[in-house]
């Protein structure tokens, strides 16, 4: 009789061993990707055109808190491309 309760308890551990396993997992994967961080994007700006006196290019840096995919789209959405009398602004935005 005990070696029948043995393994009926052996069986529910096992069980429930194995759901709290695959809970703990779960848990830990939804906290490690909704995590926010800090990150640092940072933006490069060239001047390109025939005029005399334009601007050396430049770069500056801001920070995002969010998660890393929100981050990088908010980081490349200051990316911009601008041309005014034959002179190309470039600002390029990448996420570090």
């Amino acid at each position: 009789m005990s070696k029948k309760l043995l393994l009926l308890y052996l069986a529910v551990y096992t069980f429930f061993m194995k759901k709290f396993a695959l809970f703990l997992m779960v848990a830990f994967t939804l906290f490690a990707v909704s995590c926010t961080r800090e990150f640092t994007c940072q933006c490069t700006v060239k001047y390109t055109g025939n005029h005399p006196g334009l601007p050396d290019s430049s770069t500056h840096e801001f920070a995002i808190k969010d998660a890393k995919k929100q981050a990088i789209k908010k980081c490349e959405a200051n990316s911009i491309s601008v041309t005014e009398q034959d002179v190309t602004m470039d600002e390029k935005c990448r996420l570090y």
